[in-house]
């Protein structure tokens, strides 16, 4: 007899815990629609030269082979499994340029697999809410908008917690550490991107050569968004006099106001200069998105802009914003601060009775009705179990509604409808039920 033992870091769901993922993807996948992204799916696996094509780490990567595969099999680990949405869409729009309508916007809730070290917050096996906007020619400023609007609704929806939206820039990044002549720009991104695994970052600074005035002027730079609210942070960038920096205040100062204008609070956005993840490769700007009073654990979203992703598989130029939410981590943070609230083991709305073999044909057109109606609705499925029994399903799996039907109301069409939330019963007639539960 073979143990049953799921395998670490892939995680999976008992039913409460499926149905509240389940609608976190139902309300993202709404308010992602209501924006006019577009549905889509991309395979799974990929080809290796695909997924190898943009910064991708080999060790992360699951290989895929066939477990009875010939020794001389040419086709072992050609084919692997996507490590995110991100480039799978870069080969999609290249292959399908000519087909698609740009700007193309593009929404996909799927299972993303990378190894790592399996630990709370981050799996094997786990879920992304990804939306981008890819464009022909330039990307207007207002797709970074689009997005962080989108997203903004989306995690408002979902009614969690207060979560706030860190907005960074590659150009204030590269453009402060210019005027204040730090020569080897990438090597101190990269530097100031391990500030929260280190103490201090001085030490590695120091390490490059960077003098101690410079250092402090770093650090004073990081922590800035700490001592100075948003607007007062554009205001004091604007004062230097510095290409990219200036263009950096110009460019955030119309996404600023054009989220206030699409009703994103401004207590949700700062502007935090300090975050530095992924401006080595992000072309403008970066956000990360934390839960209030839980930014000490994992960012739960996060997005930039590239200038080409698809450089490697085609010769065209597309600009490209994206926005992912990492679904799974998520609901984790939200589980470690006790956030989740598990209220259905079912999507069972009603659970008509079946007390009497020779009238379950009567029971079977009530539960079609329910149906019909769009009801969530199911029969017990032994006749001869004791009503009591029957009761006790309902409210083991928190099923809302109970019906029964004694033999004197069938030729009336009518029934009892019991709350098992509120502990009421009343007679009902079948063509009401939809009132009464919708």
């Amino acid at each position: 007899m073979i143990k049953p033992k799921a395998i670490s870091g892939f995680y999976e769901n008992l039913p409460d815990a499926q149905i509240f993922e389940d609608n976190y993807k139902d309300v993202i996948r709404k308010n992602y629609s209501l924006s006019g992204f577009t549905p889509l799916d991309t395979p799974n696996i990929e080809r290796v030269e695909t997924l190898t094509s943009k910064w991708a780490d080999d060790n992360e990567i699951y290989g895929i082979k066939r477990l009875k595969a010939e020794w001389d099999e040419k086709n072992d680990f050609e084919l692997w499994l996507r490590f995110d949405l991100t480039v799978p869409l870069a080969r999609y729009v290249a292959q399908y340029e000519w087909d698609l309508d740009f700007p193309f916007k593009r929404q996909q809730i799927a299972k993303v697999y990378r190894w790592e070290r399996p630990q709370k917050g981050r799996y094997r096996e786990f879920y992304q809410a990804d939306i981008d906007i890819i464009w022909n020619s330039k990307l207007s400023l207002f797709a970074d908008v689009e997005i962080l609007s989108t997203i903004y609704n989306s995690l408002k929806d979902l009614e969690f917690w207060d979560f706030v939206i860190n907005i960074n820039n590659k150009k204030l990044l590269s453009g402060y550490l210019e005027s204040i002549w730090v020569k080897d720009i990438v090597k101190t991104i990269s530097i100031i991107d391990k500030k929260e695994k280190v103490k201090s970052i001085a030490p590695m600074l120091e390490e490059s050569w960077i003098d101690s005035d410079t250092i402090n002027h770093i650090l004073s730079y990081i922590n800035i968004w700490e001592v100075r609210n948003s607007r007062e942070i554009l205001e004091y960038f604007s004062t230097y006099e510095n290409k990219e920096l200036l263009e950096w205040v110009s460019e955030l100062k119309y996404v600023y106001e054009n989220l206030l204008n699409l009703g994103v609070l401004e207590k949700n956005i700062v502007i935090n200069p300090s975050i530095s993840r992924g401006l080595n490769y992000y072309t403008w700007t970066v956000f990360e998105t934390f839960i209030l009073w839980a930014e000490s654990m994992w960012s739960i979203a996060s997005w930039g802009r590239y200038e080409n992703l698809t450089s490697n598989f085609c010769k065209n130029n597309y600009p490209w914003v994206w926005w992912s939410i990492w679904l799974s981590r998520l609901i984790s943070v939200l589980n470690e601060i006790n956030k989740v609230e598990l209220k259905n083991k079912t999507v069972t709305k009603v659970l008509v009775l079946n007390m009497w073999e020779e009238y379950l044909t009567n029971n079977l057109q009530i539960v079609k009705t329910l149906r019909e109606m769009l009801i969530n609705a199911e029969i017990y499925l032994d006749s001869d179990t004791k009503i009591q029994k029957q009761f006790k399903y309902a409210d083991n799996k928190k099923i809302p509604y109970v019906i029964i039907q004694w033999q004197d109301e069938i030729e009336k069409w009518i029934i009892q409808l019991k709350d098992l939330s509120e502990g009421t019963q009343k007679e009902v007639k079948i063509k009401d039920l939809a009132k009464e539960l919708i």
